[in-house]
């Protein structure tokens, strides 16, 4: 059975886009890594892994569903994960709409028979992968990314060696 690399995910609009690039600019002079291009930047909401084909469908009614609201997301702050080595930014404190959202669509993916992750939800957009271990308090302070998040998008990723490539299979855009 074949089957695709598949996650929901916010995914910016181009002003947005254009301020995280110059984040990942900011973090890379410090951290050293491979910077996500500006194509890559999102939030995952809910990584799936390896899904077979034949699921695609279900996962795009999901889309068709009526979804909470979405709304302005403070990125306000530099942090890492440390085994993977990405260096990410992300609010120092998740709107209520985003744990809402967050929660609803695993509600609805449980149904399909998907396994919610163990760890807690910690909103971010990566921003360099293998970074090296540069003080990230060595970053200089930018003004905080306000992002008026909407787009709500399944995506397909290929990983290749020069990084992974994104797909949009579906989408919908959150209620104001």
């Amino acid at each position: 059975m074949a089957v695709r690399r598949l996650f929901f995910a916010l995914w910016p609009d181009a002003g947005t886009v254009e301020e995280l690039v110059g984040w990942t600019r900011l973090a890379h002079d410090v951290c050293g890594g491979r910077r996500m291009r500006a194509d890559t930047l999102h939030l995952t909401l809910a990584f799936l892994g390896a899904v077979e084909v034949d699921r695609v469908p279900d996962l795009l009614e999901l889309l068709r569903a009526p979804r909470g609201p979405g709304g302005a997301l403070a990125l306000d702050r530099f942090g890492r994960f440390r085994g993977p080595r990405i260096v990410w930014a992300g609010p120092s404190a998740a709107p209520s709409w985003l744990a809402a959202l967050h929660r609803s669509l695993w509600r609805d993916l449980a149904g399909l028979g998907f396994r919610r992750p163990e760890e807690s939800f910690r909103p971010h957009v990566s921003l360099l992968r293998k970074a090296g271990d540069g003080e990230l308090s060595a970053i200089p302070p930018a003004r905080p990314i306000i992002w008026d998040a909407r787009r709500l998008v399944l995506v397909a990723s290929a990983p290749r060696e020069t990084g992974s490539y994104y797909q949009a299979l579906g989408e919908c855009r959150l209620a104001d």
